[in-house]
């Protein structure tokens, strides 16, 4: 049993996440305190924070694919997603095939994004990463996998439970607690295919992109600059359209390659999850670039910048919540 690397890579998720609340917590004091020497104070704490949080991402994510390419099947994500047959190309995509690791590939994109975000745009670092990594421990949460005592109530699902503790009641389990399965279910053989190797990411990048505008707009707010986000904002809004954009045509020559849809597109309810998000983005691109001429539509581009975060948590939750899946 390799039960080092898990528990690593269990330490790695906690430490993100409370690593991802003491930066909350750093920013909104830099935020809201007028002292310029504190201030300047929380502002290196929360930037140290973050850091934090991003290389326990990253550690995370090493040690989910060190389970994964070396076949750990005493856990029940490699178990359940790879088998030894597959060749490596696949095996990376079998890392984020299932929910935790969508979520973690979120999470991994939202780091490189927060560093960035620190290290460009001053005047807007402390009250940005407080939206920004507010949204980061909440996607945190979904991988932290921890039951509360006394309570019997699990917040989010470990990447890095093990296969007997989810089929404990299983009869090979009762006669064998140290089972370990020769080999795993392996990938779903739609999904054995070259774009599911770059599509992915490529829409997870879209997915996290979606936050920086929004963050923008809600620090605009809270801090009573209630055009001033809007400049800053739009690059964003415009590299996360363009991301987003090219994601979801890669999904339709995707459906047209290999689904058998008849065509690009389906009107799925997974591809609409995602499209819908695209349209309100799109829209608020627009709004923004009209107020930045003309300075009008700013109420609509702080509506449709809302919009679009929110649609992507529903479409999220729609698409890996399984509600589709069972409609």
């Amino acid at each position: 049993m390799h039960y080092f690397i898990g528990n690593l890579g269990h330490i790695f998720v906690i430490t993100s996440f409370i690593a991802a609340l003491l930066t909350v917590f750093n920013y909104f004091k830099a935020t809201t305190t007028e002292d310029l020497e504190k201030k300047n104070g929380w502002l290196v704490n929360g930037k140290a924070s973050f850091y934090v949080h991003a290389f326990s991402v990253f550690g995370i994510c090493v040690t989910l694919f060190i389970i994964i390419a070396n076949h750990y099947f005493e856990y029940h994500y490699a178990y359940s997603h790879s088998d030894r047959k597959l060749p490596s190309y696949y095996l990376i995509s079998t890392f984020w095939n299932g929910q935790e690791g969508s979520f973690l590939l979120w999470m991994f994109w939202h780091s490189i994004l927060g560093i960035i975000l620190i290290n460009t745009n001053k005047f807007w670092e402390a009250p940005v990463m407080v939206v920004f990594t507010l949204v980061q421990a909440f996607l945190a949460s979904m991988i932290l996998g921890v039951v509360i005592p006394g309570l019997d109530f699990k917040i989010g699902s470990s990447p890095f439970i093990l296969l007997r503790d989810v089929m404990r009641d299983a009869p090979i389990f009762l006669a064998q607690p140290d089972f370990i399965p020769k080999d795993g279910t392996g990938l779903n053989a739609l999904l054995q295919n070259y774009w599911m190797v770059i599509h992915p990411p490529t829409l997870f990048l879209g997915f996290a992109l979606t936050v920086v505008p929004f963050s923008y707009c809600m620090a605009g707010l809270w801090l009573k600059k209630y055009s001033d986000w809007v400049r800053p904002a739009l690059p964003w809004a415009l590299f996360g359209g363009a991301i987003l954009g090219l994601g979801i045509l890669m999904g339709g020559y995707w459906a047209y390659e290999t689904l058998n849809f008849g065509g690009y597109w389906n009107w799925d309810p997974v591809e609409n999850a995602v499209y819908v998000p695209w349209l309100i983005l799109v829209a608020a691109i627009h709004t923004m670039i009209t107020y930045k001429n003309s300075e009008t539509a700013l109420k609509a581009s702080v509506i449709l910048s809302i919009g679009v975060f929110v649609s992507i948590l529903y479409a999220t939750f729609l698409t890996r919540s399984g509600i589709l899946g069972e409609a």
